[in-house]
């Protein structure tokens, strides 16, 4: 990984989901409200986050997306 991949990755606010849905995000798969334990402060609609599991193991980056 390159040293701006790791700047870009550490700039990004962070997601943290649970156990059960690491497979499935791993894979590539959506993320659904009740698959997240807490988020850093500020995440706004459409924002690119880095979602990592408990042990704050990086599994990818993705966008989110807030319905009412």
């Amino acid at each position: 990984m390159s040293a701006n991949e790791m700047s870009q990755r550490s700039s990004l606010r962070r997601v943290v989901i649970k156990d059960a849905a690491v497979p499935f995000v791993a894979r590539g798969g959506r993320l659904f409200s009740r698959q997240v334990i807490e988020s850093d402060p500020g995440v706004e609609n459409g924002e690119l986050v880095s979602i990592v599991d408990r042990k704050d193991n990086y599994l990818g980056e993705m966008q989110i997306y807030f319905t009412s």
